[in-house]
């Protein structure tokens, strides 16, 4: 027999909640009727360290608190430790495993998007199924934070407006993200020339596989291209050469594990595909005008 619905949520069972937060959401949007999203308030107790967990699709979570909060999230075999304040947004993509733990009790509202409003903004703009959407972890993004309360609103509103209104946000929250976050191979593809196709398989393997030797030969062959011909449509298609933009996300890459201060230099240099630290160290001082430990040292303060 089918398990029988739950009363407080939709996109999960109450046991799959309960096993994540250790408790129930106090409010929810169930009684809305809303299409496309479910929003959920939880009073979660602290300090938690949460056990491995994936979410079956795209959540945005907006933390309550009254002063910054450390917070320590591993996504993968990622680890990232942020002093959370009131205007943090954090974006968790779906099937991804996850792990949360924080210093102390606070409120949280999440927000779950369903992979049919994602499918629909992508399809349109870029004729792709479903974009890639990767994690963000405790940014500041005043229209996710703005559009998120305004539905956090809706759901505990005793008055609330009709349910085409909370739809809507839930449609510009998606799209604001596609288009502010979707990874770099789904952006404008439709004016990147005949060979988008083929040419988007070697930069989904090149995200993937960031922390391995990525020879020009090896994504040639990924899009099924001689590497003449492959690096001629990449450069006309991404405005750079391939190795350029190699180089571009394994630095980006490292911006995000630099903020981590439990990783040392040479675990991020062979994190992001570098062997040897010196050459890491000296292509991301090339790059971002700072020496990683430098870097490091101005994220800690801002």
């Amino acid at each position: 027999m089918p398990a029988p619905k739950s009363r407080l949520v939709r996109v999960m069972s109450e046991e799959h909640i309960f096993g994540i937060t250790g408790t129930l959401p106090f409010a929810t949007s169930i009684g809305r009727t809303w299409t496309g999203v479910e929003v959920h308030r939880y009073r979660v107790s602290g300090p938690s360290d949460t056990k491995e967990f994936t979410l079956p699709q795209l959540a945005i979570f907006l933390p309550h608190v009254e002063r910054p909060v450390r917070v320590r999230q591993q996504v993968g075999d990622d680890v990232i430790t942020k002093d959370v304040g009131k205007h943090a947004v954090t974006i968790a993509p779906a099937a991804l495993t996850r792990r949360t733990a924080i210093e102390r009790p606070h409120e949280l509202t999440a927000i779950f998007l369903d992979p049919l409003v994602f499918s629909e903004i992508a399809h349109t703009e870029i004729g792709a199924r479903y974009p890639a959407i990767p994690p963000q972890f405790a940014i500041v993004d005043p229209l996710i934070r703005s559009l998120g309360m305004t539905l956090d609103g809706e759901m505990q509103s005793t008055n609330p407006k009709p349910a085409f209104y909370a739809e809507q946000l839930a449609s510009t929250l998606a799209s604001h993200i596609f288009l502010t976050y979707s990874g770099p191979g789904y952006r404008d593809w439709r004016s990147r020339g005949a060979h988008w196709t083929t040419l988007r398989r070697s930069v989904e393997y090149i995200h993937a596989n960031i922390d391995k030797p990525l020879p020009l030969e090896h994504l040639a062959m990924t899009a099924g291209m001689s590497k003449f011909h492959f690096a001629k449509s990449f450069r006309q298609a991404m405005g750079m050469p391939p190795h350029q933009y190699l180089v571009q996300t394994r630095m980006q890459k490292a911006r995000v594990l630099l903020r981590d201060e439990t990783m040392s230099l040479p675990q991020i240099a062979s994190r992001v595909g570098y062997s040897d630290t010196g050459q890491f160290s000296a292509q991301f001082l090339k790059l971002m005008g700072l020496s990683p430990a430098r870097y490091r040292r101005h994220a800690r303060q801002s």
